[in-house]
């Protein structure tokens, strides 16, 4: 191994923990509702995790993989790409989303709604990928929220209040 293919393999071992966020570690919800200044109790707020690229329109893509929101409707989309390590750090994947899959979700307060992705099959450099939507309330219960299958849903969503 010559010394510049070394310091690549270096490098490179160095910088893909950075680009692949845990989907465990998801951090300190962004807060995306008028006057993010002014703390709002956790009471008042639902929060959104997972690989998220726009939310009601609004490019969040480098806030992280947490936001706060204030209940009511909200529109979903994907980020183009996400990642996980496993959990010895050795290993792990980078998919690339559909940009078409969207949820209409009908926010409520103390609620936790969460995107996963997951890889199907580890047995190779490639395979298929499951994402799934959940609504979690206090309790612990969880309903699978299916994305909009056309944009009906996304104006009925939007008639709705909490």
């Amino acid at each position: 191994m010559t010394r510049s293919t070394s310091a690549l393999s270096i490098a490179v071992a160095l910088l893909l923990p950075a680009c692949i966020v845990h989907a465990d570690s998801v951090g300190e919800a962004h807060p995306l509702y008028p006057n993010p200044e002014e703390t709002r109790a956790p009471r008042e707020l639902a929060r959104l995790s997972g690989p998220i690229g726009s939310v009601d329109g609004q490019d969040v893509k480098g806030m992280g993989r947490s936001f706060a929101l204030l209940p009511g409707c909200h529109v979903v989309q994907l980020a183009e790409k996400t990642g996980q390590l496993n959990n010895g750090g050795v290993g792990g994947y980078v998919a690339t989303l559909p940009q078409h899959t969207v949820w209409a979700f009908r926010m409520e307060a103390q609620h936790a709604y969460e995107i996963e992705v997951e890889l199907e099959n580890r047995n190779g450099p490639t395979g298929p990928i499951t994402i799934h939507a959940w609504d979690r309330n206090q309790q612990g219960g969880a309903t699978e929220v299916a994305p909009i299958r056309d944009t009906q849903e996304v104006a009925d969503c939007r008639k709705w209040t909490p």
